[in-house]
């Protein structure tokens, strides 16, 4: 019934992971939000913060209701071609949650059967199961079929039986623009990293695996780690960025180049960090590259020496940014 959960580090209590379809019912009372979470933004950390401190207040368990799948995945017939690009794996928005000191992280699989499921009905289940006091929602969260008219009709009751709903009066704005995970998308496909980290509270970041490549930084004095691109994952702004990477709990400086290779050719996107003062081999291991800075477009050289040089100033104007 329960996985432990210990993705976090320096967190105050252990989130635990619950599987929806293995629950019967819970007999400790609970204040419960539903939401997909993408990103944990500063918006999501304010209801989740509302959230735990409601908890505390009424003597009841913190409950996040998501989901093991992104929702459009099962409702978008045409999702093959409309990709689904999301700011963050499972791993890391559990991860993210686990730090903001909620109890219990409760799964659901969502199917074209949830997806017909009335507010009214969801509701009953989050009631038989969960034992709820309150459902805390978010300013533009909406669950149950969108065509019909019961959740409005619950949103201005305020209660649905013994359940009582709250639901955020406005959403958080930073520089006059929204937060949400629609608006971080865009800042990161302008490569407007410093607004995307803003609104995440935390650099944006990307962990995959080191894989093999084509080896030619190390012909120029430059050697790179190569990572295989994550499914349904946003990358940023083709470019040059200032990183740090972290590999093994310990973290360094680099430079990341995301793009096609122009100056060889390169038929395929990549990811390429060179790491500064970092020599072992990393093949097949996880890593992280947390983004800081987009220092310039990817462009074509001429030649190798050309590419070195403009490299080696990357390197310089990286570490001024990262020290």
């Amino acid at each position: 019934m329960f996985l432990f959960c210990n993705f976090a580090k320096n967190k105050r209590k252990t989130l635990e992971i619950l599987d929806f379809s293995n629950i019967n019912h819970i007999n400790f009372p609970s204040i419960i939000t539903i939401g997909m979470f993408d990103g944990v933004h500063i918006g999501h950390q304010q209801l989740l913060n509302d959230l735990t401190n409601k908890a505390k207040q009424t003597n009841a368990k913190s409950v996040v209701i998501s989901f093991k799948n992104h929702p459009r995945l099962v409702l978008e017939k045409n999702c093959n071609t409309n990709k689904v690009e999301l700011l963050q794996t499972n791993e890391q928005r559990f991860n993210k949650i686990a730090k903001m000191n909620i109890d219990y992280l409760l799964l659901i699989e969502f199917s074209n059967d949830f997806s017909h499921l009335t507010p009214k009905q969801f509701l009953d289940i989050l009631i038989e199961k969960l034992n709820p006091k309150i459902l805390l929602l978010g300013y533009d969260n909406h669950f149950g079929n969108p065509n019909n008219s019961e959740f409005k009709e619950i949103l201005s009751n305020g209660c649905y039986k013994t359940l009582k709903i709250e639901q955020e009066k406005q959403a958080i704005y930073y520089n006059s623009i929204e937060v949400s995970s629609t608006e971080i998308r865009k800042a990161l496909k302008r490569g407007d990293i410093c607004l995307a980290n803003t609104m995440l509270n935390e650099n944006y970041s990307i962990c995959s695996t080191v894989v093999n490549g084509q080896k030619i930084g190390r012909t120029i004095g430059f050697p790179t780690a190569n990572i295989s691109i994550p499914e349904n994952i946003i990358l940023p702004k083709d470019g040059v960025y200032a990183v740090r990477v972290e590999i093994d709990d310990t973290t360094y400086n680099g430079i990341t180049n995301i793009g096609f290779r122009p100056t060889f050719n390169g038929k395929n996107r990549t990811i390429e960090t060179f790491i500064f003062s970092f020599v072992k081999n990393i093949y097949n291991k996880k890593i992280k590259i947390s983004f800081f800075n987009f220092l310039r477009e990817e462009q074509r050289f001429d030649n190798k020496e050309l590419l070195k040089q403009q490299i080696q100033q990357d390197y310089e104007k990286a570490n001024q940014i990262l020290s």
